[in-house]
């Protein structure tokens, strides 16, 4: 929706839904920026979407991808960032989520058990998230 407001194009995903925990990495240019919070260059995050952005906003800047999607976090210069995940979801959100999902025939009852079945592999770095959120909205870059 940030995106799209900002000029950008989104879309539904080509490679489907984006469902789990979901490892992605930061740019060269944003380890750069946030590197005084000593956060990783990969962080797991809470994914639930099809939904992507295609075209960023003119002057945008790309500031993390993972493996099935190609814009996961932008700036718009110094006062506004995307993000693609959702750092304030649980697991317990997201398990809800995938139950809706799939009562409302959205995703397929294998899928569904499959996606819960991976929960437990992997947490979100949710501290690591809660500096990097925290440090962009103070203005701390």
């Amino acid at each position: 929706i940030l995106s799209r407001a900002l000029g950008g194009k989104t879309g539904r995903a080509i490679s489907g839904w984006d469902i789990g925990v979901t490892a992605i990495h930061l740019s060269s240019s944003t380890s750069t920026l946030f590197s005084s919070l000593n956060i990783p260059t990969t962080l797991s995050v809470i994914e639930c979407h099809q939904d992507e952005v295609r075209e960023l906003p003119p002057e945008a800047e790309v500031m993390a991808w993972s493996e099935k999607t190609g814009v996961e976090m932008f700036r718009y210069g110094d006062h506004m960032m995307g993000i693609q995940g959702h750092p304030e979801y649980t697991k317990d959100i997201l398990l809800h989520l995938i139950d809706r999902l799939m009562q409302l025939s959205f995703i397929e009852d294998s899928y569904a058990d499959e996606l819960k079945a991976n929960l437990g592999k992997v947490e979100p770095d949710k501290d690591a998230w809660k500096k990097l959120c925290t440090s962009f909205l103070k203005g701390r870059l």
